[in-house]
């Protein structure tokens, strides 16, 4: 496997609303443990960053993609009031999601807020704790323009099977879900090709040395790694591995080795794969002791106290 899908395979994807809006209407997402996507299927909506009150305006075929952690609001015109999306959703599954719909007119409604609006929304749900250190390179958001993407563009071709699964009386969750994971990858993907010269994923890929490192400690997790090991397979220095590491993924080895094992840890014991033992064992610590105090430092919690609280549920149901 390449090293996103190594990187990203538990990350959750799913289809969180797909509706007909019209009026003057607005919704509210909040992303503590998510991150998300909005699609524009027909008519127009502006969306707007709370942390940074910039407004996007988005036209069919446009998709905005948050990273974690960051709320925003997309809504017919800057004066629309907005509901939070839990209550949208609510009203959703009172309603059949092609015949529901927001709607308020209101005096002075101009002809294109009064016509309908179709948007897809997706949500991405991370694991609890500190994101994987090459996430955290995402910007808060970024926008990509339908109109710039190639006729046969692949992210053309998932949104346009995405919209007709979704609409289908039989639409199945499970291939929502797949869909919306590959759909994932390629707007990851588009993100890196763009800025290919300003991120950690550019800087990594090009340099093997640190891409076979991060492999190494990404495949063989239970392995004593040390800077002076992996420096070693590569033919490198310890301090010249180290200073290049963190050049390209702005951490140093043995920190990024800490948190990819926590963070696998959390998700073997959210998943119920074996007893705090077995997993500090595979996860490269000597002892379940020393686990448990390296994990207890990360999360706050014991192993045994994360598994059995409801935190190890808010990854999975928490949405946008």
């Amino acid at each position: 496997m390449d090293l996103l899908s190594r990187i990203s395979d538990s990350i959750q994807g799913s289809v969180a609303a797909r509706a007909r809006v019209s009026g003057q209407w607005g919704v509210r997402f909040s992303c503590d443990f998510a991150a998300g996507f909005h699609v524009l299927l027909k008519g127009s909506c502006l969306v707007q960053c709370n942390t940074t009150n910039q407004v996007l305006q988005m036209v069919p075929g446009d998709i905005v993609f948050f990273a974690r952690g960051y709320y925003h609001e997309l809504k017919s015109d800057p004066g629309a009031n907005c509901v939070d999306v839990r209550d949208f959703r609510a009203d959703l599954n009172m309603n059949p999601p092609e015949s529901s719909r927001l709607k308020q007119t209101v005096p002075g409604m101009t002809q294109s807020q009064a016509e309908d609006t179709s948007f897809l929304s997706g949500r991405y749900v991370f694991p609890v704790g500190p994101l994987h250190p090459l996430f955290r390179a995402l910007p808060e958001y970024f926008h990509i323009k339908g109109a710039d993407l190639p006729l046969h563009d692949p992210i053309k071709g998932l949104i346009q099977i995405l919209s007709q699964e979704f609409a289908r009386e039989d639409a199945s969750d499970a291939i929502l879900s797949r869909i919306t994971d590959t759909l994932f990858h390629y707007i990851l993907r588009h993100w890196m090709l763009e800025h290919d010269s300003s991120s950690h994923w550019a800087a990594l890929y090009a340099d093997e040395a640190v891409l076979r490192a991060i492999e190494s400690m990404e495949d063989r997790m239970e392995y004593p790694w040390t800077v002076d090991s992996l420096a070693g397979a590569q033919g490198l220095s310890r301090a010249t591995l180290a200073r290049r590491f963190k050049e390209a993924t702005g951490t140093g080895p043995m920190e990024y080795l800490k948190q990819i094992r926590m963070q696998r840890a959390a998700r073997m014991l959210q998943n119920g794969e074996g007893n705090v033992e077995h997993i500090s064992m595979r996860v490269g610590y000597e002892s379940p002791f020393s686990f448990s105090r390296s994990f207890k430092r990360f999360y706050g919690l014991s192993p045994r106290e994360f598994r059995a609280s409801d935190a190890t549920q808010a990854t999975i149901t928490r949405s946008l």
